[in-house]
């Protein structure tokens, strides 16, 4: 293996916390966003999965670190990392199938689903057709 690099490594642990935080931000506002109904809501799958990843990713980024600061390779142990892939994939079902309920909810409450600008961009519920962009 090649010289590990600490500098690279600890920078590529600080973009993947940074990458967590924003992530789990934007999930965690959506569900409040769901939950309380609000006028403007965004939900996708996307945005139900991120804070299930929160748990495997801060790992990951722990293990980059440590590699850093230690400047080996380490032991893994595969039984948290198996528990963090497990939530992960309760996860992707979890909001496959939530974000199906969000829609149907939304929509029995009244609420008119946006256009969306882009296939990667959250689905948009408001109140009124007028409140879309």
């Amino acid at each position: 293996m090649d010289e590990i690099k600490p500098i690279k490594m600890y920078f590529i642990s600080a973009i993947l916390i940074f990458f967590v935080v924003i992530g789990v931000y934007g999930s965690a506002s959506g569900y409040v966003e769901c939950f309380l109904k609000t006028d403007i809501i965004s939900f996708s799958f996307v945005v139900g999965f991120l804070i299930f990843c929160f748990p495997f990713l801060s790992w990951l980024s722990y293990l980059i670190f440590m590699v850093a600061y230690r400047k080996r390779k380490l032991k893994v142990n595969n039984k948290i990392t198996n528990y963090l892939a497990v939530i992960a994939m309760f996860g992707i079902v979890f909001s496959f199938v939530f974000s199906f309920y969000v829609e149907y909810d939304l929509t029995s409450h009244g609420y008119v689903k946006c256009h969306r600008t882009s296939i990667h961009a959250p689905t948009k519920y408001v109140i009124s057709k007028d409140m879309c962009e």
